[in-house]
């Protein structure tokens, strides 16, 4: 079932990338498309043996009317043998402006993590952004989104849920940055997510972000993450997630 739902997504995803390109062809857009990469592997042998892969990517392009991002990401980490973290996300997003500030977004995505009690989690949708502070030093966006989730729940976990639930649901999410420095410059990201079908059904997801720029491609950075579900659906599953990594990137 999940690789029926990565598919779809995938399929949405691929769709509107292909769709951009004729459409930038047709209209001789020369909006340059830009990649980032992002690499963090750590590893300990000793009094305790750990080992952490981390990578991701993102491709966007911004337009002046339409911009497009699609990001993935991977972990996996191990402790003494044991695994202790396994979890990927792959989502995309379409924005078009309306008017100087405002604009409409279509959104889909694709997540599984191994320990959270999901198998995976799927959804799309779309809704409004807003640009509340865009300038060369600060910005602040928000948005809103109405989602359709589908979410698997795992059937190795111990779950006190089984099988599926699908169901609509609202996302906020907010992104502020700041250009400390020429070279350094601090982001935080924070969603929150409720279904419309049982409200203790929630998540809040927050990544902070400072990046150092090295040269004019490669930056250092260090991240951290937490992941909050109001209710896990296992007892075993804790609520609260928390990722922090330094890493090397690349963008080109």
């Amino acid at each position: 079932m999940r690789w029926l739902y990565l598919s779809i997504v995938l399929i949405l995803i691929s769709t509107v990338f292909v769709t951009t390109s004729i459409a930038a062809a047709i209209t001789g857009d020369e909006t340059p498309w830009k990649t980032r990469v992002e690499l963090s592997y750590v590893q300990t042998s000793g009094n305790s043996d750990t080992q952490t892969l981390s990578g991701k990517f993102s491709l966007k392009n911004e337009g002046p009317i339409r911009r497009y991002y699609l990001s993935g990401n991977y972990m996996q980490a191990s402790s003494d043998g044991d695994e202790t973290s396994n979890k990927g996300k792959l989502d995309g997003s379409v924005e078009q402006a309306l008017t100087e500030k405002l604009f409409a977004h279509l959104d889909a995505g694709y997540l599984r993590d191994k320990f959270s009690g999901y198998d995976f989690r799927a959804y799309g949708g779309g809704g409004f952004g807003y640009d509340f502070i865009k300038n060369q030093t600060h910005t602040l966006q928000g948005l809103s989104s109405l989602l359709y989730h589908h979410d698997q729940y795992a059937t190795d976990a111990g779950a006190d849920e089984t099988g599926s639930d699908a169901y609509g649901g609202v996302k906020l999410t907010g992104k502020y940055s700041w250009q400390i420095r020429e070279n350094m410059k601090f982001k935080e990201t924070v969603d929150y997510s409720v279904s419309l079908k049982d409200t203790d059904r929630a998540f809040i997801d927050s990544i902070t972000a400072v990046e150092v720029k090295i040269n004019g491609s490669v930056s250092l950075g260090v991240s951290y993450t937490v992941n909050y579900q109001v209710t896990p659906p296992s007892d075993d599953v804790d609520k609260t997630d928390t990722t922090f990594l330094t890493t090397l990137i690349i963008d080109f």
